[in-house]
């Protein structure tokens, strides 16, 4: 209750000072995580995947124009397929170059898991900032569909640690996660 209630007041605090509430709300944590008297509170991934992710999905989706969406799906395709790939590589070279025992793929692990923009804070800043309304429907899409290409990014990345995988495979793992060519064909007549 305390949490809920810390939550509360750290987002209505930053609304007058003029601050994202997502960014108070990192930073605010980030300062308590380093005080003693806090206790470690350790969430379950899956209880975070299950309970907590769908919800937040399923209200950013609901607001999302579906004309808007369409009309700017090569962009955000690029931005949440091609940009997080793009990350996630440069990332796990950069890990494997920076801790040398960490090893590749598990550099790629880790790269997949921080490569994700968080489209929460970039649509409230966005907001702020009075962004154009295409701008704002091109980050609140890419935020819908950039976690599923981390996730797939990270899944081979797992699985390259216990055998071999070749990037075909990656592929064909991006093509065999998403909708069958007779949703995506049902999606764009409807």
């Amino acid at each position: 209750m305390l949490g809920v209630i810390s939550v509360v007041a750290v987002a209505a605090a930053s609304r007058r000072v003029g601050v994202a509430a997502p960014l108070a709300l990192v930073v605010v944590g980030i300062g308590l995580s380093f005080l003693p008297e806090v206790p470690h509170i350790e969430v379950e991934p899956e209880l975070v995947l299950t309970v907590v992710l769908p919800p937040l999905l399923y209200a950013s989706a609901v607001h999302m124009p579906v004309i808007d969406f369409r009309r700017d799906i090569k962009t955000i395709l690029r931005l949440a397929v091609l940009l997080v790939a793009v990350t996630t590589l440069c990332e796990g070279y950069l890990f494997a170059w920076l801790l040398p025992g960490l090893g590749l793929a598990a550099a790629f692990a880790l790269g997949a898991i921080i490569s994700p923009t968080d489209a929460v804070a970039a649509t409230s800043i966005g907001k702020r900032l009075g962004l154009p309304s295409r701008l704002m429907t091109i980050l609140e899409g890419e935020g819908l569909v950039n976690d599923a290409s981390s996730l797939v990014l990270l899944a081979s990345a797992i699985t390259a640690m216990t055998s071999s995988v070749h990037l075909w495979r990656v592929g064909a793992d991006f093509g065999s996660r998403s909708p069958s060519p007779r949703c995506w064909a049902s999606w764009w007549a409807s």
